[in-house]
């Protein structure tokens, strides 16, 4: 492997045993001392297995030995040597390193650039990550520089560089570790800043590139922009946490230059220990000596297909092992989650979007029969409620008892909608709006209707909104719903609606737009992950049994989020409403509306005084004396 990988024992606790006795000689032995510093300088594997060490906080032994996994000794190898090699040609050679969680990249690339900084003259590390807060501290030891100065003082004080002091020569402030003997330097940076500006860098390391935090608002185009003159050698390492951004689509791309290594779970000593397929109902061990280990352990664990079942997974045709099935069965587990963290393919989910456990408790505990049911009628130039009208089959379900007034409780309320074009048929798609009590968090309402118009959707939103005591509206953008947007905001002039943030053309202020956007398979499962987290913990109380049923018939397939029963029905439309979006919707800006934003703040959302009010008995006055004047009874009224 290399020269003197041979030397440095593989097992931990020989590694261990081995590292107390050349401690000990090399306290009085110089030329021992001399020769265990030269070999460390040789060979990154052997100073690895000599000198570095990893915190593992969640294992009872908390401080181990680093001592790299067969699986991470070829990557650690090939990223070292390319930084030589961009030294040498003075020539662009990128490492992206495609990992699962739990491999121990992060600690790998630190202590290959923490080698350099020890060894090289000039050397220069800079190292960005995706907020300030994960670059240095003094006492977070999930930060980087936190990490590379717990490596230095794990040192035996003839490794460290002459003169060099800790409290001295480093800055908690400016993030830097600087060697006093030969000018190296380890240098910090936050994705938003201006990443080493007018700087040059031995190499770079950018850590969790392909989270969402660097993905979101353009920010690792951002950093890769800066930061591509600064360095000819650039490390990208990351899990695979969204299916779009620099890092992954550079992972996918195989004819992208720069050097692409993976460091798989499923090449793990440990965690691939028992790994099986299962096949026409039976696991079948990868490794034909582990069968009898496998058969051994789905015997002890005879429900295990239902429970991940029950949870979404798929059964067939996936690779898995003891280590990965307890991760998937963590009560917060996703196939999304899993797919992206572990499997490295967050287009690759299998199974059922919302858990069938979760769906089935949710349904026994929490729905109920609607308290009332009919049509609302709204004036048709005010859009204020002028009555409820029970039917049976009407479109408005409400969990609550409207007053004598028709007046709802107190609320405040958020009110969620999913726009369909219009389309009238049997397989054509609902409108829905989907309403709930910010006070405790339960869905009080639920407006679903087949072939409305989008205009006159809106407008019965706007009047829902008005007569729910002025809640905040939001609904999905999906680049289709304009005529919609555009009623509420323009024409009619709602004044408290959701806005989500985006950025600006041309410039790099934001701009701010009506709406949830709806873009792709990812923004739509982060709003059935919150959904169903908010269903999970309780804080979200759904009370329709439809809504239920339709949030089970959502699933992934070929890394993509499809309703089935659409599916099945061959419909193609882009803009399919119906109550699960609806609802996530509202329980999404409920989530962000704390401090959303909305057209006006002003007197407007006074228009619905608190009930018993001087301002509430007035308005109740109004009407009285609006019906003696001659204009009584002119308007129209509709009913929705």
């Amino acid at each position: 492997m290399t020269p003197l990988y041979k030397y440095y024992p593989k097992d931990p606790v020989e590694n261990l045993k081995w590292r107390v006795r050349c401690g000990e000689r090399a306290l009085t032995d110089l030329r021992f001392r001399h020769a265990m510093m030269d070999a460390a300088f040789e060979d990154v594997l052997f100073w690895m297995g000599a000198f570095c060490w990893v915190i593992e906080p969640r294992a009872k032994v908390k401080v181990r030995p680093m001592v790299p996994w067969r699986h991470q000794e070829s990557v650690f190898v090939r990223m070292d040597a390319a930084i030589d090699e961009s030294a040498q040609e003075e020539k662009p050679l990128d490492v992206r390193l495609d990992k699962s969680r739990a491999q121990g990249g992060t600690y790998g690339y630190l202590w290959i650039l923490q080698r350099r900084w020890l060894r090289d003259p000039m050397f220069s590390a800079g190292y960005v990550t995706r907020n300030e807060a994960l670059v240095d501290s003094a006492t977070d030891d999930s930060t980087l520089f936190w990490k590379l100065a717990w490596g230095l003082s794990m040192l035996p004080f003839w490794m460290l560089p002459k003169g060099f002091d800790l409290k001295k020569h480093r800055s908690l402030s400016s993030h830097t570790i600087v060697n006093p003997a030969n000018g190296a330097t380890h240098a910090g940076y936050a994705a938003g800043q201006d990443v080493s500006a007018g700087g040059r860098k031995s190499v770079f390391a950018v850590d969790e590139f392909g989270s969402r935090d660097f993905v979101s608002g353009g920010k690792d185009e951002s950093v890769m922009e800066a930061l591509h003159d600064v360095s000819n050698c650039i490390f990208l390492v990351s899990a695979r946490y969204v299916d779009s951004g620099v890092f992954h689509n550079a992972c996918e791309d195989q004819n992208s230059d720069g050097i692409h290594l993976i460091l798989d779970w499923k090449d793990h000593p440990d965690q691939s220990k028992g790994s099986y397929v299962v096949r026409d109902g039976k696991p079948v061990a990868r490794k034909p000596e582990e069968q009898a280990g496998v058969d051994a352990y789905h015997g002890k664990h005879p429900d295990l297909r239902k429970r991940l079942e029950g949870k979404g997974f798929k059964w067939e045709g996936v690779v898995r092992s003891e280590w990965y099935d307890q991760r998937c069965l963590r009560q917060t587990a996703t196939p999304r989650l899993i797919a992206s963290q572990l499997d490295r393919d967050p287009r690759g989910a299998v199974g059922k979007v919302f858990q069938t456990d979760l769906l089935e408790r949710v349904k026994r505990e929490s729905c109920r029969k609607p308290v009332w049911q009919g049509t609302p009628v709204f004036d048709s130039e005010t859009l204020a409620l002028k009555g409820l009208l029970p039917r049976d089959d009407g479109p408005l379900k409400l969990w609550f008892k409207p007053g004598v007034d028709d007046s709802p409780p107190i609320g405040p309320y958020t009110l969620g909608c999913d726009v369909a074009i219009g389309s009238d048929g049997a397989y054509s798609s609902n409108s829905v709006a989907s309403g709930l009590d910010d006070r405790t968090g339960e869905q009080v309402l639920e407006y679903t209707i087949n072939g409305m118009p989008m205009i006159k959707f809106a407008r019965v939103v706007v009047g829902l909104g008005r007569w729910l005591r002025n809640a905040l509206v939001g609904w999905e953008d999906s680049g289709m719903v304009g005529p919609f947007a555009k009623e509420i905001t323009e024409v009619v002039y709602y004044n408290n609606v959701y806005y989500r943030e985006v950025a600006a053309i041309g410039v790099k202020k934001k701009t701010k737009k009506p709406g949830w956007w709806n873009g792709k398979d990812e923004h739509k499962a982060d709003l059935f992950e919150k959904l169903a987290l908010g269903m999970e913990t309780g804080r979200f109380k759904p009370r329709s049994e439809e809504l239920i049923r339709e949030c089970g018939e959502y699933e992934w397939e070929n890394g993509k989020i499809i309703h089935q029963p659409t599916k099945n029905r061959g419909a193609q439309e882009r803009a399919h409403g119906d109550r699960c979006i609806g609802a996530g919707v509202c329980w999404l800006i409920y989530g962000e509306g704390l401090g959303s934003l909305s057209i006006d703040s002003g007197e407007e959302r006074d228009e619905t005084p608190e009930y018993g009010s001087f301002l509430w008995c007035e308005q109740r006055e109004k009407p009285r004396v609006d019906a003696d004047s001659p204009e009584f009874g002119l308007r129209d009224v509709v009913a929705y």
